[in-house]
């Protein structure tokens, strides 16, 4: 059985992903749709006959801003992807670094894909934990730890991690060649890279259903035994 506090970090990891999942979809509707005009104040309760209330005034600049301009960044890029992004990569270090199940699990299922899932959401983690613009830019100490133990531990500088699911896992049921594919080369890193320059946004996006896809994994191996995982869990068009 799965005890309390993994599972309470899977729980936080597809809650994450669910969010980016749904404001994405939302951030897509209000750019095709103008509904600023159905803006209203809207009172949140927040306590014993108290409210905090939402200004119309504001909710309906926001909304007439996304939907006058579908091409330029808006909040949802920073605090809905980014968050979602930080949050699912810091929860599955999380699982790697303090859950010997997990752990173990991840070896079996990835086997010589373990050792560059780690490297990967260790980067992306550091990265995304200590960003302070909307650009997403390295800074030295994100990468300096990490670039000198690959080099002078390991004896390496660039970091592969090419996988395919139905290589890996034989629960899928879909197109065999869906998977993701990212490399970062240690050795070329520089501060003030843009982060999506070197790890392209898809492949962010392609890395974050893993994540979520392991945790479902993990959750099912550990409660019901491999075999009878369910394969609705994995269920993606390409």
């Amino acid at each position: 059985m799965v005890n309390s506090k993994i599972q309470q970090n899977i729980e936080l990891l597809q809650w994450f992903y669910r969010f980016l999942y749904l404001w994405k979809f939302l951030e897509k509707f209000i750019k095709q749709k103008d509904i600023s005009s159905d803006a209203v104040d809207s009172p949140i309760t927040t306590g014993d006959k108290k409210n905090f209330v939402l200004k119309w005034t504001v909710v309906k600049k926001i909304l007439s801003e996304i939907y006058s301009n579908p091409n330029k960044k808006n909040i949802f890029w920073y605090m809905v992807e980014i968050n979602s992004f930080r949050w699912i990569f810091s929860v599955t270090r999380e699982m790697i670094e303090t859950q010997e199940s997990f752990q173990m699990f991840l070896h079996k299922k990835l086997k010589d894909k373990a050792f560059a899932f780690e490297q990967i959401i260790r980067f992306l983690r550091n990265v995304l934990n200590h960003i302070e613009t909307a650009d997403v830019m390295l800074k030295i100490e994100d990468f300096v730890k990490q670039k000198d133990f690959l080099l002078k531990e390991k004896n390496i500088s660039k970091i592969e991690f090419d996988l395919k699911y139905s290589d890996y896992f034989v629960e899928w049921k879909w197109s065999k060649e869906y998977g993701l594919c990212i490399e970062i080369d240690f050795g070329k890193l520089k501060e003030g890279q843009k982060v999506f320059d070197i790890v392209p946004l898809h492949q962010i996006y392609l890395l974050s259903e893993f994540c979520f896809n392991l945790s479902e994994v993990f959750r099912s191996v550990m409660k019901l035994g491999e075999k009878k995982v369910i394969k609705k869990f994995y269920k993606r068009k390409k």
